[in-house]
Parts: structure tokens; sequence; C-alpha cells
């Protein structure tokens, strides 16, 4: 019995699509672990509040798990794929941080002078520069992670073998599912969070083929939607702020319960974002066409 050239090809197809698969649960899995071991053993020597240690040790422990995070992608990468994590290059690491951060802040900032413009958001005093610090080990720890997650694992390897416009689908559409179970979450929220974030995150990589900028923005927006306006952070409250921003008016304004990532602003805010990001790649020739591919970079 022979077997024809579209039975080789379908064969060769099935062998990807399943080393694919293979590739992004045991990389997802260990990411996972990873995280939530250090997380639930660190916090055994953490003091609870309002211990003076409490959010020194929290902020340490964040670290930690972040470090180890990018520790454990790294050896999986190697050893599953046989190179360097060339998507975590440190050459470009610090300035496209450094960059994403900043644009995420303004991003950010950009949605309240918006609800500000509107007359549904009101600012008062909060915390000042306590709680600053941890603030920021949060966000970042929840950056790298989610980064690693999402877009150095699921969005790459989806589209390594499927192109980019469904790695953009796929990796979107379950980035906005994820945050499901959070306080106050809807399916508006869920296709919020698809839209503003999990397309913005993704096209930054596909931008720059590396993780960083990707990290920067996620790590600028959170850090500064809970940190420095207090606001909720993907439904979570922040407890230490700058400054205290009220939010009161139309839940298609405000977010609802949810906070400002629920709210049309923010979707066009990031949307716009999205949409220069995209047309930037496609004039780069950065846009990999719909195709399943034989073999995987």
């Amino acid at each position: 019995m022979t077997t024809s050239p579209r039975d080789k090809h379908q064969g060769g197809i099935s062998r990807v699509g399943h080393w694919a698969i293979v590739r992004i649960v045991a990389q997802a899995a260990a990411l996972v672990i990873t995280v939530v071991i250090v997380s639930r053993v660190g916090s055994l020597f953490i003091p609870p509040a309002p211990s003076p240690l409490h959010t020194e040790l929290a902020a340490l422990r964040n670290l930690l798990a972040t470090a180890l995070a990018l520790g454990v992608y790294t050896l999986m990468v190697r050893w599953m794929e046989q190179r360097p994590p060339i998507e975590l290059d440190p050459r470009a690491g610090a300035a496209q941080l450094l960059a994403g951060a900043a644009f995420g802040a303004s991003l950010m900032a950009a949605v309240y002078g918006v609800l500000w413009t509107l007359g549904v958001v009101r600012f008062g005093p909060g915390a000042g520069l306590d709680g600053l610090l941890p603030g920021l080990a949060a966000a970042l720890l929840a950056a790298v992670f989610e980064e690693l997650l999402l877009r150095a694992v699921l969005f790459r390897i989806v589209e390594q073998a499927c192109g980019t416009t469904i790695a953009l689908v796929v990796s979107a559409g379950i980035f906005g599912l994820l945050h499901g179970a959070n306080p106050g979450a809807t399916l508006f929220s869920d296709a919020a969070i698809a839209v503003e974030a999990g397309l913005l995150l993704a096209l930054a990589y596909a931008l720059t083929r590396n993780l960083w900028l990707a990290i920067g923005i996620h790590a600028g927006w959170n850090f500064t939607e809970g940190s420095l306006f207090g606001a909720q952070v993907s439904g979570g409250a922040s407890v230490h702020s700058l400054v205290r921003a009220t939010l009161s008016g139309p839940q298609l304004l405000t977010g609802g319960a949810f906070g400002p990532e629920a709210s049309i602003v923010s979707i066009g805010v990031s949307g716009l974002a999205s949409a220069i990001l995209a047309v930037v790649i496609i004039r780069q020739g950065g846009w990999r066409p719909r195709a399943f591919r034989m073999t995987l970079d």
C-alpha cells in the first residue's frame, strides 16, 4: 500500500500540530507551577499586616517569583526547542522595558484624561508614596507571568504554526477568558480585556519579536491604573495609591465593579494604539501569513 503526498502532508501537519500543543501545555504548566509554588511558599514567611515587614517581604516574594518565572521559561525553551530564548534578549531589555512602561502609563493616563473630560471621575488624596514599591513589584510579576504565558508561549507558538491573524484571535480570546473569574467580571469585561490588552500586547510582541516591550506596556498600564490612580485592576482593588480616583456615571464609561478596563474609553484608547502597531507591523513585513506551517521555528 502506497502513501500519497497528501497523506504525507496531512501526517506532517498532524505531527506539527501535536508538537505545538505539547510545547504550549508543557511550558505553560511549568510557568504556572513555578509562580504558584513561589507565591504560596513565600507567603508562609510574610507576617500579616499591619506588620512593618509585610509589604517589603511581599514585594521581595513577587520579585523572586518574577525572576524564577523568567528562568524557568529560559530553561524550557532551551530544553524543548534547542535554542536560546532570543525573545528575552537582554540587549534590548532595558530600553524596551522602559519605553513600554512609559507607553502603558501614557495609555492609562489618556483613559483617565478622557474620563475626566466626560465628568465621570473625581480625584482625591491617596496614600501618597506609601506602598508604591510593592505595587510596582506586583505589577511587574503580573506583567512578566502573563506575557510569558500568553505571548511568549501561546501567541508565539500558534503564530509559528498558523500565522499572525489566528494567533492574535486565539491568544486575545484566551487572555480575555482568563480574566473571567476576577471580581466584577462580565462577558463584556472579558471582551474588553481581549480587545484592549490581548490584541495590543500581542502586537507589541509581533512588532519587536522581543517580550520586553509588551512586559513594559503591561506593567506600566497596571501600575498606573492601580498604584497611581487607585482603581480596580481587572476587578482587583488597590490598597495603596498615589491619588484616589473615584468613578461615577454610566457603566459603559466607568467599567462598573470591574474598573476602567471594562470601559469603552479604555477599549477606544487601546484599540487606536493597536491599530497603529498593526499598520507598522504590516508595512515592515512582520505579519506572518495565515497557513499551517510544516516546520516550527
